[in-house]
């Protein structure tokens, strides 16, 4: 029985096997008869339809001998022509083909394609009539009658000339390149090499959309994953995500290179030395904004920011401020400051949050550094910081360094001890000795954020309610809860200056704080807050785009892991199991600005989880 879909399975797999060894298309001709049913004719050759149009020739043409296309089949042959009415499948190979060959190999495929009937002339280019509308859901689409797409187009090459193999990326991405060129009912059903496998999305019942890539890795899985996004069982990994299926690989994929274009907006981020923050502030300015960070410790912030490749490119758009949010007279006069010297903002982010309390060991290796004299930074550093040194008090850590700096006029606005706190005994750690000590802070020893690897035995993240310390309880209520809130209440005025139509605010959230999801008794107090920062955008967002000023809550996804480690290894294996990386928690924070300035939507009062509002 010539039932293709059946049979599929098979023939990928000869493909395989065929691109390991390296045979020649005669021997993979051969080994084809072997393993299909006598049903099936295996050839080579060209197609040719009624019309008398002919297809380039291919390495192997499978077409069904039950099938009467009104005249005998010809005999297989090396130039044997074969009616495209019959053709179940059509293949062409090459060992290592260059961009100019691989071309040549989907323009063969598409000389194919084009003896069946044509889409309508009146649909826009690039469409088909049996390609699904463009649409964000692509779960539990109809599977299209296979006979509609056959012949099935396969391109088989065992490596691509002058890509390394090692890089599977860059390879989805020119392949995706070279695919694209052509329109979607032209290309090929297949493209198999060693490393990847581009499959038709209308194969498995999913829709053409604009960001489908739809490039698996090979082999496939040996056991079915369950994806982050969708929560689907999936057996073909993405090109780039280790957790997500196709479609939602696909789509985060996309969403994490959308450029953005932000020129002349004027935006603020929190909480942005390292982490989300970063490459918040990072996505910002490359997208041509001027940005305003917040720090505790700005010099540090500062080096990090002068040592991106593409630092000159944007370094006189950055300002960097340093700030205690502990400390709010600090941050009311931050606010006043930004107030009196900024014509106008466009975006606020609130992303700086307080997770678990770090005791003073994590940063203990950056007073140096911040207690330096802005004097003595290297020029570059010290224009990012300058603002910074002018009109706010010292940061705590750089108290000894700098007396004669301005200082706050009004001694009752100065800056709660930081370094204090911080000195203060962590709860976690307060029983600990000093060879416990050496052994939880690893000395000269700093993950991929260059922050010192912490290795306590337990933290807050993992305590029940009765133990969380009643100082970290607080801290987490002010920096997460009630800074945001002074910050978006007292800068409304400067965001009502903005001369443009739009302008937005993103509350930082996470699954913690909601109330839809399960919770199982620990980080209490971080799931208060986090909730307490939802209800604040649920609350006032209405108001909010009265003015059009947007405000949504973003949830950036699991991007950092933060139950205790008892040795460094087990931290770095967990590190390369999150299924999402810092540009994609960015690409997520920064999705309803670019989506409120790109389209006629503008999302207003949601949390979002994974690109689409979820429940609070």
């Amino acid at each position: 029985m010539t039932d293709i879909r059946q049979h599929l399975p098979t023939i990928l797999t000869a493909l395989r096997q065929h691109l390991a060894r390296g045979d020649a298309p005669d021997a993979l001709r051969a080994a084809l008869r072997e393993l299909l049913p006598a049903s099936y004719h295996v050839g080579s050759g060209q197609l040719v339809n009624a019309q008398g149009q002919l297809s380039r020739p291919f390495d192997v043409i499978l077409s069904d001998k039950t099938i009467n296309a009104g005249q005998p089949l010809p005999v297989a042959s090396t130039s044997g022509t074969y009616n495209v009415r019959q053709a179940l499948a059509i293949i062409v190979c090459a060992q290592e083909p260059d961009s100019h060959t691989l071309r040549d190999l989907l323009g063969a495929v598409a000389s194919a394609k084009l003896l069946l009937p044509q889409p309508h002339q009146q649909q826009a280019p690039g469409t088909h009539t049996r390609v699904i509308a463009d649409q964000a859901s692509r779960q539990g689409t109809r599977k299209p009658a296979l006979k509609k797409l056959l012949p099935l187009g396969v391109v088989v090459c065992k490596r691509l000339h002058n890509m390394p193999s090692d890089q599977p990326e860059a390879l989805a991405l020119f392949l995706d390149a070279l695919l694209k060129e052509q329109q979607m009912h032209l290309r090929p059903d297949y493209l198999l090499t060693q490393e990847l496998i581009y499959q038709n999305p209308l194969l498995t019942g999913n829709a053409f959309i604009s960001s489908t890539t739809n490039i698996a890795r090979e082999p496939r899985l040996p056991k079915p994953r369950t994806c982050y996004v969708c929560k689907q069982s999936f057996s073909q990994a993405h090109f780039f995500y280790r957790s997500l299926c196709l479609p939602c690989g696909d789509l985060n994929y996309q969403k994490r290179r959308i450029p953005g274009e932000l020129t002349g907006r004027v935006a603020l981020v929190t909480g942005a030395r390292v982490k989300i923050g970063y490459a918040v502030a990072l996505r910002l300015l490359r997208a041509g904004a001027q940005v305003i960070v917040t720090t505790r410790f700005p010099h540090d912030a500062a080096v990090r920011y002068s040592s991106e490749p593409d630092f000159t490119d944007w370094q006189e758009r950055l300002h960097i401020y340093g700030l205690d949010f502990r400390a709010l007279p600090i941050l009311e006069h931050f606010v006043e400051h930004l107030n009196a010297t900024y014509p106008a903002l466009d975006i606020v982010i609130n992303n700086a949050a307080q997770t678990v309390r770090r005791p003073f060991e994590d940063y203990a290796h950056l007073l140096p550094l911040e207690q330096t004299p802005l004097m003595m930074l290297p020029p570059a550093q010290q224009a990012l910081v300058a603002r910074s040194h002018a009109s706010l008090p010292l940061p705590a850590f750089a108290a000894s360094g700098e007396a004669s700096l301005p200082a706050l006029a009004d001694p009752s606005r100065m800056p709660l001890p930081s370094v204090e706190l911080l000195r203060e005994p962590d709860p976690s750690a307060r029983f600990l000795t000093t060879p416990e000590r050496t052994n939880a802070f690893p000395a000269g020893q700093y993950d991929e954020h260059q922050q010192q690897i912490e290795l306590p035995t337990r933290n807050s993240w993992v305590m029940p309610f009765n133990e969380i310390d009643l100082t970290e309880f607080l801290e987490v209520q002010i920096i997460n809860v009630t800074a945001p809130f002074l910050l978006i209440s007292r800068l409304h005025p400067l965001l009502k200056r903005s001369l443009f139509a739009r302008r937005f605010i993103v509350n930082v959230s996470a699954s913690e704080g909601q109330f839809a999801t399960t919770k199982l008794g620990s980080h209490v107090h971080t799931n208060m807050a986090k909730a307490s920062l939802n209800m604040l955008t649920h609350t006032i967002a209405t108001q909010l785009a009265r003015d059009q000023i947007f405000l949504n809550s973003v949830d950036p996804g699991w991007i950092s892991q933060q139950s205790p480690f008892t040795n460094v290894q087990n931290q770095e294996k967990i590190q390369q199991l999150l299924p999402l990386d810092l540009v994609d928690a960015a690409a997520r924070v920064c999705d309803p600005i670019f989506l409120g300035i790109t389209t006629d939507d503008t999302p207003s009062g949601h949390l979002y989880k994974d690109y689409h509002p979820v429940a609070w």
